[in-house]
């Protein structure tokens, strides 16, 4: 069997052991095609430590003003808006059912009145009984809105148990057409 390239180039450098380096030196004796690889290895060997270096410095200057020439390579950076995400289809149509039921649902909240709750009751003894459930910023509008209707109506309002009223003033129901009057 033949020794390989690598084998016989560390014969030639000395890097193989004492039976071995008998064995491949027997075998180089007996083949042609060994010896001839051998001969090629010793004459570039030869070559190599008969050939000048020259200067070598000039070279190594010009690869340094290359490398320094260069601008440092930065890896690309993907941003996220522009990455492709694929999403299985039921995945994205749940997901846009979703969307759009809150896009729906926001879309009745806003548009819906803030007028709150009535309830009108008539009964034969008591004529008809209005019940009221508006947020704070509409009771004024409310009670302008009663006290549009028949001068012999009366209102009967029923706070929350844990409001705080603070008087200002003598305690007395005004009309607002009195009160404009009063103003100079």
């Amino acid at each position: 069997m033949c020794p390989d390239h690598d084998i016989l180039s560390a014969y030639i450098d000395g890097e193989i052991a004492s039976p071995w380096e008998q064995a491949i030196s027997d075998h180089l004796a007996s083949c042609e095609r060994c010896r001839s690889v051998h001969e090629s290895l010793l004459a570039t060997r030869r070559a190599l430590r008969d050939e000048p270096l020259g200067d070598v410095g000039g070279a190594m200057e010009r690869v340094r003003r290359r490398i320094l020439s260069h601008e440092p390579v930065v890896p690309h950076q993907t941003t996220v808006w522009r990455r492709q995400v694929s999403l299985p289809m039921p995945v994205a149509l749940v997901a846009a059912a979703l969307l759009l039921t809150l896009g729906v649902t926001l879309a009745v909240l806003v548009s819906r009145s803030n007028v709150g709750f009535v309830r009108i009751t008539k009964s034969p003894t008591s004529g008809t009984e209005y019940q009221f459930a508006v947020p704070y910023d509409r009771v004024e509008a409310l009670l302008k809105s009663l006290g549009d209707g028949d001068a012999n109506s009366e209102s009967v309002m029923t706070l929350p148990k844990n409001m705080r009223l603070t008087p200002v003033g003598q305690p007395r129901m005004v009309r607002e057409t009195d009160l404009l009057r009063k103003k100079p």
